[in-house]
């Protein structure tokens, strides 16, 4: 086939962007022409076989990159001709809407309830806000899609519940993970190193936290639980995004920043637990790529990627993200050396039902349906 998808940036450094490289590099290697649209993309994302489209973009503000980006790459795309054109972001032409950013509203209904007025005052007068809206509501709502793929069970129901998509035009399609790249074995070697290169003693447990966007993602609530975990404890806070200051953090707990890493596999291989307290999350390739590295997981109900963890065998849900006392207790309990390795290993075995190639075969799936549907209806 000859596949185009569209994003507004093509990169290594956030979970949604090393997807999207994942996925259509294994598209090449099964065969396929794979183009991609995009505003911008690192050096060394480009290989044999994707090709990659600049498109247009204004990047004075958040907004206008939105709207330009949504404009510009319909007249990209419709100058080509593909087989299927599957969007992972906010645009104006495609067969496959991939609702990997969840809804809009969703996340802003969550940030609603947890801020004070000013945040919201800032949210209602935000364009940027209005835009997304808008966009999505055209997009689900007006059905402007052949098929939605729906990254998560939470992600359908959210569309179903707020835009009255059709749930038989709803394939859940769960992202799936490179499971050499992302492998335990690597915790000696790897692992190692990075627990020197950030003086971790032998003695210390590990929580790791990955991804940009703190705010949503749940750093602070981290840090919260982070006081109340008894005993050592360092945190590493690997992604984008300002340090963050908690008051009162005891001597024996000690918090790293360490900032965007393109070898994110190897700071799983330096963890004891993964934990991920977020308002909302559609799933979280972060997920996939801790239990695949055989680390146990924290996580929210606001999370798609809870589905895949199974309550006290290879990682712990908590209600919301606030409850820093259930956050560290659940951090205590994955970190029981007793139970460690039996954990990690129940964690490999979760991440090996989602393997890339069985992700590959599932999207290969959507695609033939759309194609079959598109002769039909001709």
């Amino acid at each position: 086939m000859n596949i185009a998808f569209l994003r507004k940036k093509y990169s290594f450094h956030g979970g949604s962007e090393r997807y999207l490289h994942s996925l259509a590099t294994h598209m090449v290697r099964n065969g396929h022409e794979v183009h991609i649209y995009a505003s911008e993309w690192a050096d060394g994302t480009e290989m044999q076989g994707i090709h990659v489209h600049r498109v247009r973009c204004w990047t004075v503000n958040s907004f206008l990159r939105d709207l330009s980006f949504a404009w510009f790459a319909r007249a990209a795309v419709l100058r080509n001709r593909h087989d299927i054109v599957q969007t992972h972001a906010k645009t104006l032409v495609h067969d496959i809407y991939r609702g990997g950013d969840g809804c809009h509203v969703e996340w802003l209904r969550q940030r609603w309830r947890r801020s004070g007025w000013l945040t919201r005052l800032r949210t209602v007068l935000n364009p940027h806000n209005w835009l997304n809206l808008w966009l999505e509501r055209w997009i689900l709502r007006g059905g402007r899609f052949q098929r939605v793929l729906a990254i998560s069970e939470m992600v359908k129901r959210d569309m179903v519940r707020n835009y009255g998509v059709p749930v038989e035009r709803i394939d859940v399609v769960y992202n799936g993970v490179d499971t050499d790249l992302f492998h335990p074995a690597k915790r000696a070697g790897l692992g190692a190193a990075v627990r020197t290169r950030h003086g971790v003693s032998s003695g210390e447990r590990v929580a790791l936290f990955v991804g940009s966007g703190f705010e949503r993602k749940g750093v602070r609530p981290l840090l919260e639980a982070a006081k109340r975990v008894r005993g050592p404890l360092v945190v590493l806070v690997v992604g984008r995004g300002k340090p963050i200051e908690i008051q009162g953090m005891p001597a024996d707990k000690r918090v790293v920043f360490c900032g965007p890493q393109p070898d994110a596999a190897s700071y799983y291989c330096a963890a004891d637990v993964f934990v991920f307290p977020t308002m909302y999350e559609p799933f979280g390739n972060v997920h996939l790529e801790a239990l695949a590295s055989g680390v146990t997981v924290v996580t929210t109900r606001l999370a798609g990627g809870a589905e895949l963890i199974e309550e006290g065998v290879n990682g712990h849900v908590v209600d919301v993200p606030e409850d820093a006392d259930r956050i560290a207790r659940a951090i205590e309990d994955l970190t029981d050396p007793d139970r460690l390795d039996a954990r990690r290993a129940a964690a490999r075995r979760t991440a090996e039902r989602f393997s890339f190639d069985r992700h590959i075969e599932a999207a290969m799936d959507v695609y033939e349906r759309v194609m079959l549907e598109r002769g039909a209806t001709r």
